[in-house]
């Protein structure tokens, strides 16, 4: 195992030292292998061997999988050179990672390419008790020389980082799309056998077999504003495209209470209506909003007694109005980055919303919902490990919290960092939804396009994904950050995207006979279908489902 000193000191003095003693690497050509999605959140008595046997990280011959030699830098931080990495590929880096000289930190591992400033690849809360895991990665934009990897505590005050079973591993584009290739074959996707039958159970050769997906699985949805209402166009092209909606601003407490007492439910009503009456799924979004700028006026000068009083009747109203209406509820928003009324109410204020949430509408999944936990690992108040830091104690507190929620307000995706956190996030067994998902506007139309289409593939093909929302309700003056299409509805560049992806990830409406064991197969996509068999003057309809499962679906069809 390899430990090293954690100084505050000038960088140019640690790309000196790691050159006369770090490790050097030059990057060798991708191999043939296989993304490994494992990760860890729990902490250990002993680091995991390192994924991919170091990938080019490998040192020496040492049989301990876990470190090969010792190196005391005594400057900054563990850290390498690597010679030659390339554009476009995409690198997972991985690590374990412990402490001395603090119980516990947030240590960063950043990436400086060609002494040209550096950036964040991956986080993790360290312990000086424990091994904790760090995964991430990058894509460079333009190739390399040399770029150095290393460590720091964030808060940067001294202490010795020790660095165990580290890899860097590299996938060519090619290789990455295949992996999520083979990831949506078998997760979004099962096999089926159509089986058709005479009267008397032989076998028809011959028969015409047309199959059509009616509805999907997995749920692909928008934000909708109150400019939906009314507007039949909207109506239909929102219907056309997507099976699950959230309102983006019509259900929160400024909305629904401007002043105390004032209810105004009339929006939210029909719009709920609307998405009811074409089988829409839909998000409640949100309870409540730590954010103070997002508070209702009237609520920010109450006293504790009357703020409490206050959020209680928030939540009796919304919830015994709407039980059973909304399949999630985001209970208390950004609270990561916000605590408007943990401050207030105290720390367990979110405990408590979670539990009179839970029992005002007990067939709901109630998520924490916060940005910046996949964007990016730049923001300290919000790495994965802090994530799932707060996740973890709000359950042990008693909060039946059953789902994670990741706005995805980004700017230029990093999509093997992505990966990573997803990974991490995976562990802890629950839902896992997009929530908000856009580009941001200082991007030009074109660019928004390639990096939408980045992050929807990632997104929809990660295992531990079960649902993806876009944040581009329309109105007249535009969206968010991102539209999909313009007021009149003809097609921006990323609602081509979207377009696109949604027609790739349905089954086609294919008609073929039967072969010669009378049967037709296909890989579908999982949802509902209807499938139609005409053999001679008889035709015979009928509809079936595909959900999750590794073995064929075998369906009997007579005639």
């Amino acid at each position: 195992m390899r430990r090293f000193a954690l100084h505050a000191v000038m960088r140019f003095l640690v790309l000196w030292m790691l050159l006369q003693c770090g490790h050097e690497l030059v990057a060798a050509a991708p191999p043939d292998g296989w993304y490994d999605y494992s990760a860890y959140t729990d902490c250990r008595g002993q680091p995991e061997p390192g994924l991919y046997n170091g990938g080019i990280l490998k040192f020496g011959n040492s049989d301990d999988q876990t470190g090969y030699r010792t190196t005391e830098t005594g400057v900054l931080s563990p850290a390498f050179v690597i010679y030659n990495l390339n554009k476009t590929t995409m690198y997972t880096f991985s690590c374990w990672v412990k402490l001395e000289g603090a119980f516990s930190a947030l240590i960063t591992a950043r990436l400086a390419p060609d002494n040209a400033g550096a950036r964040c690849i991956g986080t993790v809360l360290a312990r000086n008790d424990c091994w904790a895991f760090l995964k991430g990665g990058f894509v460079l934009d333009s190739p390399t020389q040399s770029s150095v990897i290393f460590f720091q505590n964030a808060d940067k005050t001294p202490m010795k980082i020790t660095v165990a079973s580290e890899s860097l591993q590299p996938f060519t584009p090619d290789q990455w799309a295949r992996h999520q290739q083979d990831t949506i074959r078998k997760r979004r996707k099962r096999m089926a056998t159509i089986h058709v039958a005479d009267q008397q159970g032989g076998r028809v050769v011959g028969a015409s077999v047309s199959v059509r997906q009616t509805a999907k699985d997995f749920p692909f949805g928008s934000a909708i504003a109150s400019t939906i209402l009314g507007n039949q166009a909207y109506q239909k092209w929102f219907v056309d495209r997507f099976n699950a909606a959230v309102f983006e601003d019509e259900l929160k407490w400024y909305s629904t209470e401007p002043m105390s007492g004032q209810l105004r439910f009339d929006v939210p009503d029909q719009m709920l209506a609307f998405v009811r009456s074409h089988r829409v799924m839909v998000r409640g979004h949100n309870i409540f909003w730590e954010n103070q700028d997002a508070t209702p006026s009237w609520v920010k000068g109450l006293s504790p007694d009357d703020l409490r009083a206050a959020v209680n009747g928030r939540i009796q109203n919304l919830m015994t109005r709407y039980r059973g209406e909304f399949a999630h509820w985001d209970v208390n928003n950004e609270m990561l980055h916000y605590n408007f009324y943990e401050q207030r109410l105290g720390a367990n204020a979110s405990v408590e919303f979670f539990s009179v949430a839970q029992d005002a509408d007990p067939l709901a999944t109630l998520f924490m919902n916060e940005y910046n936990v996949i964007e990016t690992c730049d923001d300290v108040s919000s790495t994965v490990d802090t994530y799932v830091a707060r996740l973890k104690e709000l359950r042990a507190g008693g909060a039946i919290l059953e789902g994670v929620g990741l706005e995805g307000h980004f700017s230029k995706p990093n999509i093997p960092l992505m990966r990573a956190v997803l990974d991490k996030l995976a562990t802890l067994g629950l839902p896992i939804w997009f929530t908000e998902i856009d580009i941001n506007n200082k991007f030009d139309a074109q660019t928004q396009a390639v990096y939408l289409e980045q992050v929807l593939r990632e997104a929809y093909s990660h295992p531990a994904v079960t649902g993806v929302m876009l944040w581009t309700a329309l109105h007249p003056n535009g969206c968010y950050q991102m539209c999909l299409t313009d007021w009149n509805l003809k097609n921006l560049p990323v609602g081509d995207v979207v377009d696109r992806l949604l027609q790739e990830w349905q089954t086609g409406q294919v008609t073929t006979p039967t072969d010669a064991h009378g049967a037709y197969s296909f890989s579908g996509y999982l949802g509902e279908y209807i499938v139609s068999v005409t053999y001679g003057n008889s035709t015979s309809q009928a509809t079936f489902s595909l959900s999750p499962g590794d073995e064929t679906r075998h369906i009997n069809f007579q005639i």
